[in-house]
């Protein structure tokens, strides 16, 4: 089985040179604004790292003190890793399973459906293309030459 690599002909060529100059800096400001959205959400967990144990006890997560610290640092943690583009496929793992664990909290466990895990799946798809790509070119990743 052959794949085709090739991408299709542009219609306005003289455009390839943008398109080439703004792909890694796309791929930066997702990054750094996806990590900016989880430390937002993280900053008041990381100030009470259990305040969320009843919550994840309640999804069934026990302890919850301990899940609840998983969450925090996940979150704010893993939001910072991702703006710097440090461990960029670590912090994206992470931060994916704790978006999808909200996908599941708001449609099955709060029955909302869909309305109400559509941030949480959209985000979920941003931090997974981290996870698949890496950090890009403008991320310490790439500038320590070393990634996982």
């Amino acid at each position: 089985m052959t794949t085709n690599t090739h991408r299709p002909a542009l219609l306005l060529p003289v455009l390839a040179p943008l398109y080439r100059a703004a792909a890694p800096l796309t791929e930066l400001w997702l990054r750094v604004i996806s990590g900016v959205a989880l430390m937002v959400h993280g900053w008041p967990k990381i100030q009470n790292p259990t305040g969320a144990a009843g919550m994840v006890e309640g999804l069934g997560f026990a302890p919850g003190w301990l899940w609840s610290i998983l969450l925090a640092v996940t979150e704010f943690g893993g939001g910072l890793l991702l703006v710097l583009g440090l461990f960029t496929r670590l912090a994206a793992g992470g931060t994916t399973v704790v978006l999808l664990v909200t996908v599941y909290f708001h449609w099955i466990a709060r029955d909302e459906g869909y309305s109400g895990a559509e941030l949480s799946l959209i985000w979920s798809a941003v931090t997974l293309t981290f996870l698949a790509k890496g950090g890009g070119r403008y991320s310490l990743d790439r500038l320590l030459g070393k990634e996982l």
